[in-house]
């Protein structure tokens, strides 16, 4: 196997850490101490980078320089999935220099690189890069009111297209020869938005293979399974009109090529957090619900199949065999992680890696690489290679507080490796010691509890230590003493026990005595029936002031004569 490295960009430049010698190693893009933006090609190939004053291509392999672009404001990057062409975004301005409508995107062929072969306006960066079939035969382009189709990597003409009202993203689904394409309608003049799943090139309203509405959406992203059969669509609207969740409302929808369309149904109230296929098995997991959130697995039916249970979550990562998956808590979560095998869905580790602000698994399957990164962190930044069962292999911090980490990113080979093996899942007894224990002050940390530290044997008796065998801490003994009010509260104690022994020895039992609170029922009716004619009296005084009386109020007045007498029969009993 080809040795495992990782690019790491900063304050310092890019380099080339080799994990294997645990060293930076050198390579022809080191000189690159401004580094702005870096882009990985899938099979680990290319790089492209941007200095601030052009981006250049590299060979990471043959440790060369393959093309130089002269765009020194390149912020955004991406590879064709066979990297023959390579896709640069800049920041959309207008200056003196740079008049309007001047295009900002740009696609590139890296043979000749000197100048782009098509080019075109993109303010925002949603959806901002074109989409390429996995053979390269059909790219994609997203317009306002059309999706545009380039064949052939030939982009002098637009071979098809698909033409809407307004039209708010495209997709293309993996796959070569028979291409799918998914269109995302949003709502317009008070319509249902929708999403409609084409074959390439039927592209009339009645020939979409499926077809899903929604009433209620803002946004719609899709995601397709690695074969490109089957695609979920989640729909979110920004705000929940029934109330339940400041987050919005997120609803899941299955879809295949087939034409089918169903449902995803969640048996937890929530926002969702993640989706994610597994990348070698038609299967998919689910976080979903208010903290703490649910993980559920479903198949291609939308049956669920397992429950991971319930944890502080928001992210799934599959690593690239699929057959393991981490369950991790990052951003505003503790960086709680959970991972278990996909063979037998058993609980493999348990651990928290404090402070993580990016992932990613090696090429390998086994081990991953997790750092804190800025600007999410700007402190402490370091990145650490961690194994599946929570052991630190590598720990990496900055030289100085001042130096900060922007990106890490493992150098991927041309083919996915051989899955690793899964280690051996925790017992009952290790899951229980994984769970939060009681907090403790850093500075006993490292040593027993007290209850312990008192039935330590230290070859000969302690000092300053009671008739119990604690501890007191203090140089005198005396000054530890218990008070004399406290001594004879002992002995109260003690008497007390003994007496109780005493009784149970001879067979004797105490019964309790009633309780009473010192006034009979009569003087309680009593009291009350004064009460009331006190409250008469008060009416009849308010009565002659000339303030005008409620019909209750007088009925009450009424009843003047019927209190003294009750009161007077009571006294005389």
């Amino acid at each position: 196997m080809a040795a495992l490295t990782f690019l790491v960009r900063g304050t310092e430049g890019l380099k080339k850490y080799n994990y294997d010698t645990k060293t930076f190693t050198p390579a022809v893009f080191d000189t690159t101490k401004r580094c702005s933006t870096i882009c990985m090609s899938k099979n680990g190939e290319l790089m492209a980078v941007c200095n601030g004053e052009k981006t250049i291509v590299y060979n990471i392999t043959a440790d060369t320089v393959v093309a130089t672009l002269d765009r020194p404001r390149t912020m955004l990057m991406v590879f064709s999935p066979l990297n023959t062409h390579l896709v640069t975004w800049r920041q959309y301005v207008i200056d003196e220099n740079t008049p309007e409508n001047t295009p900002n995107v740009e696609i590139w062929n890296i043979a000749q690189p000197d100048a782009p072969v098509y080019s075109f306006v993109k303010r925002g960066q949603s959806q901002w890069e074109p989409e390429w079939s996995e053979d390269e035969g059909v790219c994609m382009r997203a317009c306002n009111a059309e999706l545009q189709f380039f064949e052939n990597n030939d982009f002098k003409s637009v071979a098809k297209r698909l033409q809407r009202d307004k039209i708010g993203g495209g997709y293309m689904a993996p796959g070569t020869g028979n291409y799918h394409v998914g269109l995302y309608v949003p709502s317009l003049k008070g319509a249902h938005a929708y999403v409609q799943l084409y074959q390439y090139g039927a592209f009339e309203r009645q020939a979409a293979i499926a077809h899903r509405s929604f009433a209620k959406c803002d946004t719609v992203m899709m995601n397709f399974n690695k074969s490109g059969k089957y695609g979920i669509i989640q729909a979110a609207s920004d705000v929940d009109k029934s109330g339940t969740s400041y987050y919005g409302q997120t609803l899941l929808y299955f879809i295949t090529t087939g034409g089918e369309s169903n449902q995803i149904v969640l048996n937890k109230n929530g926002p969702v957090y993640s989706v994610e296929w597994n990348p070698s098995r038609d299967e998919f997991i689910v976080l979903y619900g208010f903290m703490p959130c649910r993980a559920t697995l479903f198949n291609t039916k939308c049956d669920p199949t397992h429950q991971f249970g319930d944890g502080h979550y928001n992210e799934i990562l599959f690593n690239p065999q699929g057959n393991m998956v981490g369950l991790c808590g990052f951003g505003n979560l503790r960086g709680k992680m959970k991972f278990f095998s996909m063979e037998n869905k058993k609980l493999l580790s348990d651990f928290t890696a404090a402070d993580t602000t990016f992932f990613e698994w090696s090429p390998s399957g086994d081990i991953f690489l997790a750092g804190t990164l800025s600007p999410r962190l700007r402190q402490d930044n370091e990145f650490k290679v961690w194994n599946v069962s929570g052991k630190i292999l590598l720990h990496q911090k900055v030289a100085t507080p001042e130096t900060q980490l922007w990106q890490l990113k493992w150098v991927q080979p041309p083919n996915v490796l051989p899955a690793p093996a899964i280690p051996r899942p925790l017992t009952t007894q290790e899951i229980a010691a994984s769970k939060p224990q009681a907090y403790r002050p850093p500075g006993s940390r490292d040593r027993a509890p007290a209850a312990q530290r008192s039935l330590i044997d230290h070859g000969g008796p302690l000092p300053n230590v009671n008739k119990s065998g604690v501890y007191k801490p203090g140089h005198d003994a005396q000054m530890n003493q218990p008070s004399k009010n406290a001594i004879r509260n002992q002995k109260k104690r003690e008497n007390k026990q003994d007496d109780n022994d005493g009784r149970w020895e001879r067979g004797v039992t105490t019964q309790a005595a009633p309780v009473t609170t010192g006034v009979d029922e009569k003087e309680k009716k009593i009291r009350n029936l004064k009460k009331k004619l006190f409250q008469v009296t008060k009416l009849k005084e308010q009565q002659k002031e000339g303030k005008e009386l409620e019909k209750n109020q007088l009925e009450k007045i009424k009843t003047e004569g019927v209190l003294l007498a009750e009161i007077k029969a009571l006294e005389l009993s």
